[in-house]
């Protein structure tokens, strides 16, 4: 790495940690219906091995961010590296559900330190005729490390037993804490006592928690703790209006590029979730294939996502997100009624139909829409900016996840009492795929709607913080 400039050093230590926190959560969604068996719980008991690493990550997100700011972004980011390595070795070690959610509780807090500050190191690294694609080739290794994942864990899956899948992440997670102590900019902390919102904290990560608890519980409960969630929710905002430190920074909401691009972030993230996490359960219960063939299968939504994503940034340094941004979410749309229409048939044209299709819209959409959004605010906020969308995506996803689970098992129990279990199974999965479509086509109309009010990255750069 002598000869490479700054910026392409810091890219790469960035990479090897978005390689690392992907390719865990890729080959944990193959292995899922294995650890389900492993350790005799249902879909719905293991889904909070997932939920409870994003909802912890979603909680602290805004925290790191602005610790970030406040001590340098890239010291958080190192030791996010030895934080995650350690919560991989301790996953490694559990023999029962509580254990393993715990573990993944602590690798969450790694996880978390990581995504909040990344981001903004790569986007103060690279110029802004540079932003897009710097940030498309992070999203290349997104769709790298989800397209290892699920081939990798497959066949890992098979050959040994689950807890080697997290055994992966000492080797790259050492290698990245050494890279980023030497590679990594010596950041300027700001000036000034850090000051920090522990009531904000405490009231985000509780409505949080409600919202969740509120999606994944059974039905006759469901909404008193989902309402209650959007209480505490709006409750934190009132308390973040009178706070002079707000966890909030309600003079970035001014700034029409980042209140867009991060409602629209949480639109096309909640949907991703409900088919990645459904679709693997689908082919071992009702497909029965081995996990190696799921895995595999399961490689083509990131490998087109990977072939995308550089392509897009590149494109929205020229032309700009709006256009992208829709395109992404109407590919997405029919990727998710692609795959509402499978039966209790092997049909791997059309399965593969609705990965592809899937794939090239998360690759279209992610670094365009955050590269207008970085580009539109300060470099000071750079690592609260980036917090900030990692929080919008992990909650979309944590949410996502939850409600797609939710919804699948009300209508499979439902559909049960008067069809077969395999067209139950069938039916209450499409319906999911068709909400999470709906979804799509909202985004859709919100990316069209907003394109005249978004300013190009180049003009929203000339005015950081001022209401556009």
């Amino acid at each position: 790495m002598v000869a490479l400039e700054a910026k392409w050093k810091v890219l790469i230590v960035i990479c090897v940690g978005i390689f690392m926190s992907t390719l865990d959560g890729s080959i944990l969604n193959i292995a899922n219906p294995t650890i389900a068996r492993s350790m005799s719980v249902s879909m719905q008991q293991v889904q909070w091995v997932v939920t409870a690493y994003m909802l912890v990550i979603t909680a602290t997100l805004l925290f790191f961010g602005k610790l970030g700011d406040q001590k340098g972004s890239s010291k958080i980011y190192t030791y996010g590296f030895l934080v995650f390595t350690i919560g991989s070795f301790l996953c490694s070690l559990a023999s029962a559900l509580q254990f393993l959610i715990a573990a993944r509780i602590f690798q969450a807090i790694g996880a978390s330190m990581m995504m909040a500050t990344g981001i903004g190191i790569v986007s103060n690294a690279f110029p802004a005729k540079e932003r897009g694609k710097a940030l498309g080739i992070t999203g290349s290794i997104v769709g790298i490390g989800n397209m290892t994942g699920p081939s990798l864990g497959g066949l890992l899956v098979a050959q040994f037993s689950w807890p080697v899948i997290f055994l992966l992440n000492i080797p790259i997670g050492l290698a990245g804490f050494i890279l980023a102590t030497r590679y990594l900019p010596v950041d300027s902390p700001a000036s000034g006592q850090a000051q920090f919102d522990l009531r904000g904290n405490l009231l985000f990560a509780l409505a949080a928690t409600l919202l969740l608890l509120g999606l994944s519980q059974s039905a006759s409960i469901n909404y008193n703790l989902f309402f209650l969630g959007i209480l505490f929710l709006l409750l934190f905002i009132l308390v973040e209006k009178r706070h002079p430190y707000p966890l909030l920074d309600f003079h970035l909401f001014y700034i029409k590029n980042f209140t867009y691009g991060n409602i629209m972030s949480f639109l096309s993230y909640a949907t991703q979730t409900g088919a990645i996490f459904l679709l693997p359960f689908y082919m071992d219960k009702l497909l029965h294939l081995s996990p190696a063939t799921s895995g595999l299968i399961m490689t083509i939504t990131p490998v087109s996502m990977a072939l995308t994503a550089p392509l897009a940034g590149n494109l929205s340094d020229k032309i700009g997100a709006p256009r992208l941004t829709s395109a992404a979410f109407l590919l997405m749309s029919c990727g998710h009624i692609i795959l509402s229409t499978l039966s209790t048939n092997y049909d791997l044209p059309r399965i593969a139909a609705g990965l592809l299709l899937l794939g090239i819209g998360m690759g279209s959409f992610g670094s365009p829409n955050n590269s207008s959004i970085l580009g539109s605010i300060s470099k000071e906020k750079a690592g609260y900016a980036g917090g900030f969308i990692a929080t919008v995506r992990n909650f979309g996803f944590a949410l996502g996840i939850a409600a797609s689970v939710s919804t699948f098992t009300i209508l499979f129990n439902h559909k049960l009492q008067g069809l077969p279990y395999m067209l139950a199974y069938t039916g209450a999965s499409a319906w999911v795929y068709r909400i999470n479509a709906a979804i799509c086509l909202l985004g859709l109309l919100l990316s069209v709607v907003s394109s005249q009010h978004r300013q190009p990255v180049q003009k929203s750069c000339q005015n950081f913080d001022q209401p556009q």
